[in-house]
This record gives structure tokens, sequence and C-alpha cells, in this order.
């Protein structure tokens, strides 16, 4: 086919080079759409598998460069395109506004109506989609597909914000941040579930609930019960590997002794596998790399102690998941769809650097009433995360981690599996937004946002995004043009890309934490990824045209 050996002729260039940024300003629609059905080879419309993890590194799967078992989630990422150039939000709840809007900003995220009177914080918790933007699951809805989601919602539990209301036929929801893994209260305000649109209490989850198997078994249950022609869009957010780490006891020691060496050697590892699996753009070493964390070596053996053990449990929370996952694919495939099951998988930002439960040294608030002794590490009633260095150890070479600016907070590893449309084994440094998902999977559903105008009653916008679709099916060389831009928001800051360039005003974290702008710094991540070199004083004429345009078409 001429055009999948264009993009395979694209990708082996662009294996030492990132190619064109992207981003969109005001007036971008979807565009440049081609005939799905071409890309789709006569097929009917495919059915939609979306899993998104939480807090995941970029490189902590097995086809992105980890020793944590993940063969589930290899097979068909090595079975399809590879993306290493994904962009995110720096927290939880703006990523998923950018993916379920298409857009991103201020434009689609809301303060949560609870809080309307209280000043509003760019890109932070409390936010809600916006009913000003048509969500994903609406249109895929419209468009004749049934609708099925369980997992961490986090995009409003207020009356017109949970997803039985936002385009979900049928949906379990964590509706807030986050939770115990477990059957117990996470704080002592508990956010809660919601089942088919009914409002459940932790009391009324079974007894032996674990979150990952349960979101799993409703979801199959959904599968098991669909009926008629109609194709499927099934979304699972996990909150795997959000913290607080919690696994079965029968998972609790498989790692055992795996991390004894540290976070150091565990960075080294994994960059030099990474890059023998091409999924490390040229430039993103270690050579220039500086970690935050305190050195290894210099930790007390019981510091040593905990931390190893606390990245245990995150290896097993990781390989439940990906088990998890395998049990879906195991099904779509006893039942003869998986043929023609589109799997899309990304990470709604970099790993996390908590030092939660791990650090008894720590302030922590979250920690009251709970059981953080190392004998319960991984437990119920523990509350932990496993650190700043070893999440530097998943997001490296790029620097820092989720809640920053930097590409260790803001870079995803992501894959699109299609065997019908996309052939396996290609890794793409093509720079995607989360705002791209919407208008590629709606390309994939043979269907076109309605546009800026009155939907349902209400007035929303266009989506800022554009398709991949045609990238990855090899019709189309590019995905963005060079005038394209973006910006990511974070407590005021902002990160801000266009052409290969970043300019960004957050304060890094070895600058200490006081207040979180700082000037404006300049990064040609195209040859810089790790962000080492600061442009700023070399080219200040850059710095005044991009905050210009970040200004006027942003803010």
């Amino acid at each position: 086919m001429k055009g999948m050996n264009m993009r395979n002729r694209l990708n082996i260039v662009t294996l030492g080079i990132i190619p064109i940024l992207f981003g969109c300003s005001e007036s971008t629609t979807i565009g440049s759409r081609i005939e799905s059905g071409e890309a789709l080879d006569g097929r009917a419309r495919p059915n939609i598998l979306f899993v998104l993890a939480d807090d995941l590194g970029f490189t902590d799967l097995g086809s992105f460069g980890s020793e944590i078992p993940t063969p589930n989630l290899d097979k068909l990422a090595l079975a399809g395109l590879r993306f290493t150039n994904l962009h995110t939000a720096a927290n939880c709840t703006p990523s998923r506004i950018m993916i379920f809007s298409g857009a991103g900003g201020d434009t689609a995220y809301q303060r949560d109506p609870r809080y309307i009177d209280e000043p509003s914080v760019r890109g932070v918790g409390g936010g809600v989609l916006g009913l000003n933007y048509a969500s994903l699951a609406e249109l895929l809805q419209d468009s004749g597909y049934k609708t099925y989601m369980t997992g961490k919602w986090d995009l409003g539990y207020m009356e017109g914000y949970s997803p039985g209301t936002r385009g979900f036929d049928r949906s379990f929801a964590l509706l807030g941040m986050s939770a115990s893994y477990f059957r117990e209260p996470l704080q002592p305000t508990v956010l809660p579930f919601e089942n088919d649109g009914q409002r459940i209490d932790i009391e009324d989850l079974p007894e032996d609930f674990y979150s990952t198997k349960y979101f799993t078994d409703k979801i199959l249950d959904y599968l098991q019960s669909h009926e008629g022609d109609a194709p499927w869009f099934a979304y699972i957010p996990y909150n795997a590997v959000h913290w607080p780490l919690q696994v079965p006891d029968d998972w609790l020691d498989r790692h055992s002794g795996r991390y004894d060496g540290g976070y150091d050697l565990l960075r080294q590892e994994r960059v030099t596998q990474a890059e023998k699996l091409g999924v490390i753009p040229e430039g993103a070493t270690l050579a220039n790399y500086k970690p935050l964390a305190t050195p290894w070596n210099e930790l007390s053996l019981e510091q040593q102690r905990r931390y190893s053990r606390a990245q245990e449990i995150y290896a097993s929370v990781l390989e439940y998941m990906d088990m998890s996952i395998g049990r879906i694919t195991d099904y779509l495939e006893e039942t003869g769809q998986l043929d023609n099951t589109l799997v899309l998988f990304a990470s709604d930002h970099g790993g996390s650097a908590s030092e939660s439960g791990v650090d008894p040294a720590a302030s922590l608030r979250e920690t009251v009433n709970r059981d953080n002794s190392f004998e319960n590490f991984g437990r119920p009633m523990s509350y932990i995360d496993h650190g700043e260095g070893f999440a530097e150890a998943a997001t490296a070479p790029f620097r820092d981690y989720k809640a920053t600016l930097s590409e260790g907070g803001l870079r995803a590893a992501s894959f699109i599996s299609y065997p019908a449309a996309i052939p396996g084994g290609d890794v793409s440094h093509t720079f995607l937004s989360l705002m791209d998902i919407l208008p590629t999977l709606l390309d994939i559903a043979k269907t076109e946002h309605p546009g800026a105008g009155e939907y349902k009653g209400r007035q929303i916008n266009n989506v800022l995004g554009r398709s991949f679709w045609p990238y990855a099916t090899g019709l189309a060389e590019t995905v963005h043009e060079p005038t394209d831009t973006v910006a990511i928001f974070r407590q005021g800051a902002a990160a801000f890309y266009k052409n290969n360039y970043k300019i960004v005003n957050e304060v890094h974290p070895s600058m200490g934490m006081g207040t979180n702008i700082g000037s404006w710094r300049l990064y040609n991540i195209a040859m810089d990824p790790g962000e080492h070199h600061d442009l700023a004083t070399e080219f200040p004429h850059l710095i005044d045209e991009l905050t210009t345009e970040l200004e006027n078409n942003w803010r």
C-alpha cells in the first residue's frame, strides 16, 4: 500500500529527529480527514477499546524499556504503532478534559460548580469538563456506538457532569480523584462511586473489592451483555498505578528483591533498554541528566528498604493491571471480536514522585488513620507511593515527573493497535497531544464533530486537536502543521509549544517550589528533549514572539 510505505519511510527518517511539533490555533478544526473506509480496508466500523493508565512512567511498560512483566500490553503495542511524543497535562483532571473535549487550556476546563465562588486555578484538581464542549462519549454515542465505561472518571460528579450524563450507556465510576484499591475510605471525606447513574457508598461494594479487578469484571459484564450489530466503545481508566499502591496479598512478593539495587541503577537500565527499543529520541540521553532525588548510596539502609519495597508494590500493581487487560483481550479473541477491535492505550501524564507513606519524615495529611508500617506496605490501610527517585527512573531521560511542565511530566507512553489497518512494530516520534484523541476516534467512527454552535440545547466550541488516523494508517506524512501551537497550564504557569520550540515559566523543582511562576525558559526539544540547554538569552525575540501568541490565542 503506497500510503503505508510513506509512513514507514517517515519513521525510518525520524528515528533520529523529532518532526514538527503540534498544537492548534483557535481556528483549527478536525480537518484533513480522509475517507476512513479506505484505511479500514472496507471493514465495518471497529469496536474501540481505550485503556488509560494513571501516573504511569514513560518506560514502565516492557515495550518501552521496563523490566516489569507487561506481556499483554506489550503484545498489543508491538502489534501496533508506539508513540513516544504524546503530550498530556501535568495532572489527572486536565488530562482527562483534553481527551474528552478535544481541547484544553482554559476553554474546556471549568471550576467545579461547588467551588464557583472560589478563585479559578488553571490545570489543578477541582475542575470539570465544561458543558461548552461535547464529550467524546456523547459524540460516539450519537454516531451509533454503544458506550461503556468503568474506572476513574475525575471529570465532575455534580448533576449533569457524571458519566451517564456525558454520553455513556453503562458505567461504573469512581467519580473523584482516586481511592483505595480496596473496600475502605481513602480519606475521612469519601469520594463517591456511581453505578449506572446511581450513587453508591463504599459499604455497598463487595467485601472482596479490588478496584482493578472490579473495573475489569464490570467492563466484561457490559461487553458480554452487548447486543445488536452496533459497534462499542469501551473506556477503562484504571486508577492503577496511582497512589495508594495496594495489591492483593498473593501479589505482594512477586518482585521481592528486584529493586534492592536502587533507583539510580534502574534509571540507567531503563534508558539503555529504551534506546535499544528505539523509543528514546536522539538527544534524550543521560549525558546531561541531573536527577533531583538523593543518590541511592546516600540513603540510610532503612530508607533504601522502604523505597525498594514500595517500588516492588508498584511493579505488582502494574503487573496486575496488565493481567486484567489480558482478561479483556482474551475474551475478545475467544468471541471473535479482537480482529475488529482497535485498542488505544495511554497514560494521563508522567510518573508520580509523591513521597506519601514511603518517607516517614514527610508531613502527610493523607496518612491520617493509615498504617504505613513496613510490614503493611501494599495492604489495606496503607497509603504509599514509590517516591521521587523511582519516578525519575521511569521518566528519564526526560526531566522531572507528574505535576510539572517538564517533558517528564507531560510526555506519556502510548500506542494504537489495529492490525487490520496498522502494521506492527513501528515507533513514531511525531508530536501528539491528548487533544488529538477525540478527533482521531471520530475519524475511526466515520463521523465528524458538529462544530461550534448549539448541541443538545447548549452552546459548544469546536475541537483544537487533529486526527492522527491518516498518519497512523500511512495515508498522511504528518499530523500537524509547523504553525500549530499548544499550551498547557498548571497553577498559572504555562508550557507552550510551536515548531520544535517550547517555552515554560514554571519554577523547576530544583529551584524550590515557593511560587510556581518564574522567568521564561526556551528549549529546542527536537534537539534537546531532555531540556538541558536554556536558549532564552540567545533568542529573546523567540520568547517575545511565543509569549505574545500564547497570550493572544490561549489565555
